[in-house]
C-alpha cells in the first residue's frame, strides 16, 4: 500500500477538484483541493516522478469534469483529456526546479506566478481551453465573487492558490510540530483568506443592488437579445 500511496493522494487530488466544481454544491473544496499534490512534490525526489503524479491528477481532474466533450467527439475528447492534462504539467514542472533552486518561498510564489501564465496564455492561443480555468470554480456561487467586475477570472484563481498553499503550510507544520501557536495563527489567516473576498463581494452586491433600485425609480429601458444562427459545429 505504502508503494502507491503518492498515486492515492494524487488521486485525491483530482477527485477533489472535480467535486468542487460547477455544478457542483461542494465550492469550498476548491480552497483545499490542491493541497494534495503539494503533499506529493514535497515528497518526490525527481521531477520525472513529479511528471507521472502531476499527469495522473491532471488526467483524473479532466476526465472527470469535461467528460461531456465525448458527446460530440471521442476522438476529440481523448486528445483534449490527454493534451489538456499534460500541458497542466508544465507550471508545476518549473515550479519544482525555481523551489529546489531557491528554496521553498520562492518556489511556492513561483507556482503561483506559472499557473495565472499558464492560464493566461491558454485564454489567448489556438488551442484555449478556459473551462478548467481555476476562477470559474465559483460559477455557481456568485455571491462570493462579485469583485470579479475588476480582477476577471485571475482574480479567482489567485485567492484560490493562495488559501491552497497557506492550507498546505499549516498542514504541513501540524505534521511536524504539531497544535502549536503558528498552527493556529495559520489556520486563523486561512480562514480570513477565504472569508474576506467573501465579505468584501457581499459589500458590493448590496452597494450594486441599491444603485439598481435607485436608477429604475424614474428609468426605462429597451432591451434587444440577438441569437446568431451559427452551426455550433
Amino acid at each position: 500500500m505504502k508503494r502507491y500511496q503518492d498515486f492515492l493522494i494524487a488521486l485525491l487530488g483530482g477527485v477533489l477538484l472535480w467535486a468542487a466544481w460547477p455544478v457542483s454544491s461542494f465550492t469550498f473544496l476548491i480552497f483545499i483541493a490542491w493541497v494534495p499534490l503539494l503533499i506529493v512534490e514535497d515528497r518526490v525526489s525527481s521531477w520525472k516522478r513529479l511528471l507521472a503524479f502531476s499527469y495522473f491528477h491532471m488526467l483524473v481532474w479532466n476526465v472527470a469534469t469535461t467528460w461531456w466533450v465525448w458527446n460530440a467527439s471521442a476522438v476529440g475528447a481523448m486528445g483534449a483529456f490527454l493534451a489538456n492534462s499534460l500541458i497542466m504539467c508544465v507550471p508545476w514542472l518549473l515550479f519544482y526546479f525555481t523551489k529546489k533552486k531557491f528554496g521553498r518561498w520562492i518556489g511556492y510564489g513561483s507556482l503561483i506566478i506559472y499557473w495565472l501564465s499558464f492560464e493566461y496564455i491558454h485564454h489567448n492561443w489556438e488551442l484555449s481551453w478556459p473551462w478548467l480555468t481555476l476562477g470559474n470554480a465559483f460559477a455557481t456561487q456568485t455571491g462570493w465573487v462579485q469583485w470579479y467586475e475588476y480582477t476577471g477570472s485571475s482574480g479567482g484563481s489567485l485567492w484560490v492558490w493562495i488559501a491552497n498553499i497557506v492550507a498546505f503550510l499549516i498542514f504541513s507544520e501540524y505534521q511536524r510540530q504539531g497544535r502549536t501557536r503558528s498552527y493556529f495563527a495559520g489556520l486563523g489567516v486561512w480562514i480570513a483568506i477565504i472569508a474576506f473576498p467573501i465579505i468584501a463581494s457581499r459589500l458590493i452586491s448590496s452597494g450594486e443592488k441599491k444603485q439598481v433600485a435607485a436608477s429604475l425609480t424614474n428609468a426605462t429601458k429597451n432591451v434587444v437579445v440577438v441569437q446568431p444562427n451559427v452551426d455550433p459545429y
